[in-house]
């Protein structure tokens, strides 16, 4: 009898052995792994120097439109709005990478058919290179003033989507904003 209790407890003990190391396994790859930290083969630097980014926020004013042209016309040349890095916390943190901004000309053949988009600016900035913002609020971000090339889009509708860019390829994407440029008749 004596026998077959210490036969169990050797059986129960190597068992809860192999549990341990199943949870050691878990906590050395899969938590870094999964917060985004690089793995024993490199890789990912999301999450390097601080938490990994979740959302971008892009902040536009109720008047967002820059006005670059020199002969004094009214009609926008450019746009202007804030980008907010958020990790999850509500705040934006600054963060080494890239921003990647894409603005499309919608244009609609009919009322019942959806626009058709074509890319009509993109604009790539290194964050080192973009001035920073501070909100007691929002935290730390960026002020992007953007002009577009010598194009006609005064009256027309446009879309803006802004994509950060970590060092090893990873994107985070913002909401599409959907805006109409204002037309100024002379």
């Amino acid at each position: 009898m004596n026998q077959q209790v210490d036969l169990q407890f050797r059986a129960s003990n190597a068992s809860n052995v192999h549990r341990c190391a199943v949870c050691l396994l878990v906590a050395v790859v899969a938590v870094p792994w999964l917060s985004g930290c690089a793995g024993p083969r490199g890789g990912s630097s999301r999450g390097v120097g601080g938490p990994s980014i979740r959302k971008v926020a892009c902040l536009y004013g109720q008047s967002p439109w820059l006005s670059f042209d020199a002969a004094g016309d009214r009609d926008p040349e450019g746009v202007q709005f804030r980008v907010f890095l958020d990790p999850g916390s509500g705040r934006g943190i600054a963060r080494t990478g890239t921003l990647h901004m894409e603005m499309y000309q919608l244009t609609r053949t009919s009322m019942t058919e959806p626009p058709t988009r074509t890319l009509v600016s993109d604009w790539h900035y290194s964050t080192k290179d973009i001035p920073r913002v501070r909100s007691k609020f929002l935290g730390i971000g960026y002020l992007l003033r953007l002009r577009w090339a010598q194009k006609e889009l005064a009256g027309h509708e446009v879309e803006l989507i802004t994509r950060f860019e970590y060092g090893d390829g990873f994107k985070v994407s913002s909401a599409t904003k959907r805006l109409r440029i204002p037309k100024h008749t002379p």
